[in-house]
């Protein structure tokens, strides 16, 4: 039986990129959705292989994506905005009115299924959650990302058995992997100059999926009847403390290690009031607030624990790669960038000096 044809959007994204390159590798015809102004280099060299198309085209625009969906069996929707700096009216344009455009696009195409890429931060909030499953109801934060991932997947679940397309969630954790440009960076600078604590301790859970491992995920999915109408939450399935993530990381990039520790009340107290007030501040200073923010108290300070139970036995999500695995592939890659980077600086140098 041959593979089914599958259109990403949101295909220069870390997601979609992932996805894509792993479809293609397994045979897959895919077409990968960009946006004009989006960077395609990183996709470039997968046209070569013949499997491969990209097209342009605007998430909010249903009359081209109808027409560019169309001889497609299923569409997978990694098409967002995770802008932390982002207004919070632009981010639900595209995280929301974008997914319910894409869904209602693929039904017009006659698509046969529509598998969007949400977040496990739909069913988190600012305090501690323990091996939580699919049941768990959808929470507001306060983000402007997680919470347009909240109003993306309300809208979806009440369309679970009357839309003309079948429809799958998949709420991955805190993805990271070779590609990952969002929070890993970030971590990993603050790690360097010595600004990361330990809220009481570093011992609370946090809820990691490796991008390939999502990508087997996603995979099972596919025209899997058993999918149709159905949440699954996604994690590498491990437990790894906030601790042992910031330790790994500096062990491997030859970092000093997280030494300081803050009681938990102060850290959130801080980080309130910082995400209070930085939307009047201006963009250089948010970025230099981030580490402050509600998102960076949940990833440092709360809980994350939550059950795969379910995706493990509808979608026998079993063969994951380990997370010592996937993040020393993550940290060979980043470190091999920087390497690349001070590379041609010194070229550079010498050349200017020459």
């Amino acid at each position: 039986m041959s593979l089914p044809r599958v259109f990403v959007t949101g295909a220069s994204g870390m997601v979609g990129r992932e996805l894509v390159s792993y479809l293609v590798a397994r045979g897959y015809r895919v077409t990968g959705l960009i946006r004009r102004t989006s960077k395609r280099d990183e996709l470039a060299h997968l046209q070569t292989e013949g499997r491969f198309e990209l097209v342009e085209g605007d998430i909010l625009d249903g009359q081209r994506l109808s027409a560019v969906m169309s001889g497609h069996d299923l569409v997978v929707h990694a098409a967002g905005t995770v802008d932390p700096y982002g207004s919070r009216a632009d981010i639900f344009s595209t995280n929301v009115e974008g997914t319910r455009t894409a869904m209602r696009s693929a039904a017009d195409a006659a698509v046969k299924q529509f598998v969007h890429v949400s977040s496990l931060s739909v069913i988190t909030d600012q305090n501690d959650s323990f091996n939580l499953t699919e049941e768990a109801p959808l929470r507001y934060c306060g983000e402007a990302y997680a919470d347009s991932k909240v109003e993306a997947e309300k809208l979806l679940i009440q369309q679970f058995g009357f839309a003309k397309v079948a429809i799958t969630i998949a709420r991955p954790g805190f993805i990271y992997g070779p590609g990952e440009r969002a929070w890993m960076p970030r971590l990993i600078s603050s790690l360097t100059g010595g600004k990361v604590f330990l809220i009481d301790g570093g011992q609370r859970e946090t809820n990691l999926i490796y991008s390939q491992n999502l990508c087997r995920a996603i995979e099972a999915t596919f025209l899997n009847q058993a999918a149709y109408g159905q949440v699954y939450n996604l994690t590498d399935g491990e437990r790894v403390t906030k601790k042992q993530l910031f330790d790994f990381i500096c062990t491997r990039l030859a970092l000093p290690p997280v030494t300081r520790v803050v009681p938990r009340p102060a850290a959130r107290l801080f980080c309130e009031l910082v995400s209070t007030i930085a939307p009047a501040l201006p963009v250089t200073t948010q970025r230099k607030l981030a580490r402050f923010s509600r998102a960076a108290f949940r990833l440092a300070g709360v809980n994350q624990g939550f059950s795969i139970a379910k995706a493990e036995r509808e979608l026998g999500y079993v063969d994951r790669i380990p997370f010592s695995q996937g993040m020393t592939r993550t940290l060979e890659h980043i470190q091999s960038e920087r390497n690349r980077s001070t590379a041609c600086n010194t070229c550079r140098d010498e050349v200017l000096q020459a």
